[in-house]
């Protein structure tokens, strides 16, 4: 018998549960948009007249999303479960 090898990409383990799964793809999304965001700030926030906390708006900007992915992987760290945990 020939064994069947699969490719592919796989994105979750067989046997995931559906709420693992939803919180993945959802804290996926939120983190691909960050990023997107740091990747092109500059079409929204390419003007230095208000000046935040002492910085230029585009510079603002940058440290505003940066704090936003930091509570946001927080936020997907605290709520993953724990090794020893079955669900």
């Amino acid at each position: 018998m020939e064994k069947k090898e699969d490719y592919g990409l796989v994105i979750f383990k067989a046997g995931t549960p559906l709420k693992a799964k939803r919180r993945g793809l959802f804290f996926f999304a939120v983190l691909s948009l960050i990023v997107l965001c740091q990747a092109c700030y500059w079409a929204f926030a390419n003007s230095v007249a208000p000046i935040i906390l002492g910085m230029p708006f585009g510079m603002f900007t940058v440290v505003a999303l940066i704090i936003l992915e930091f509570i946001t992987l927080l936020a997907m760290y605290l709520t993953e479960p724990e090794k020893g945990d079955a669900k």
